[in-house]
């Protein structure tokens, strides 16, 4: 059996209408708002008046996408098609169709499918409490760029977090094998304000010398929280040396380290220190998921 893309007719209003109940069906954190009746009605004037894309598969439509006015309006696949590639095909049709970009929205809470439009390209332009719409459930608009912008992406799109963090250093007790005044341990508990709102746990290993200013430290920490309304967790690896008081710092998001919705997080962090607060930059992207 193979899945075809093919240009919706009206005959195609009610399988469209069951391949989206079905689908939102599995969406449990939202309300039902309309009837079935309702909703194969509304989808009757949808597939009569817009552009909308079906996947066929040996005669039964089991997906469907739907792009009006430079919105992607819909783009759904049927539970039994979850994850055969059935999406990757329809959104490649109406890329193909709409190679100048296009925008769309999709729920904050729709973790799966925001994994899936960021792999085809898509930047997350804002995140919003969902005021607009009548789930009234916080969403994500998204842009497609554009064939031009995204045929060949090297990276994935990057962006900046800024703030501020308090730090709490406790010295802990040395094992009895690592006893050297020279060496020394501590808990790093953190605490991070603005774009990352996030609390950490972590432990670093120092090393002092007998020439002043110069010193080392590894760490690691996990970090917990949200960045820019993401929720979820990753951990940092921190590699510092100082030399006479000179030196370099880099840290580093730990790959695949990204839980929930930062899954597919990477990046780096550097802080700085500007009267007396302690100020973070926040450089990051989300990778595809592997596997």
């Amino acid at each position: 059996m193979t899945t075809i893309i093919r240009r919706a007719t009206d005959t195609d209003a009610s399988a469209v209408a069951q391949v989206f109940m079905a689908s939102r069906a599995t969406m449990t954190y939202l309300p039902k708002l309309h009837t079935e009746e309702d909703t194969r009605r509304h989808f009757a004037t949808v597939v009569a008046n817009k552009e909308t894309w079906i996947a066929d598969r040996d005669g039964t439509p089991v997906g469907f996408a739907v792009i009006d006015g430079g919105w992607l309006e819909h783009l759904y696949v049927h539970p039994s098609r979850f994850n055969t590639g059935t999406g990757d095909k329809l959104f490649r049709q109406v890329a193909s169709q709409h190679p100048q970009g296009f925008q769309f929205w999709a729920f904050q809470k729709n973790t799966g499918a925001r994994r899936f439009y960021e792999r085809h390209g898509c930047a997350l332009e804002k995140l919003t409490d969902g005021a607009d719409n009548e789930e009234k459930e916080p969403d994500a608009l998204y842009i497609w760029p554009g064939a031009r912008a995204s045929e060949t992406p090297k990276k994935p799109p990057r962006k900046w977090a800024h703030g501020t963090f308090e730090v709490k250093p406790t010295p802990l007790t040395n094992e009895d094998n690592v006893s050297d005044p020279m060496l020394g341990r501590l808990s790093i508990n953190k605490t991070f304000h603005g774009d990352l709102e996030a609390t950490t746990r972590g432990q670093m290993l120092s090393a002092g010398t007998a020439v002043k200013g110069s010193a080392g430290y590894v760490a690691v920490e996990k970090v917990e929280g949200t960045l820019k309304g993401r929720k979820g967790s990753f951990i940092l690896q921190h590699f510092g040396t100082m030399a006479r008081g000179g030196g370099e710092l880099k840290i580093q998001v730990v790959p695949d380290s990204g839980t929930g919705e930062l899954e597919g997080l990477e990046g780096s962090l550097n802080i700085r220190v500007e009267d007396g607060k302690h100020i973070y930059d926040l450089e990051y992207g989300f990778e595809a998921p592997h596997g």
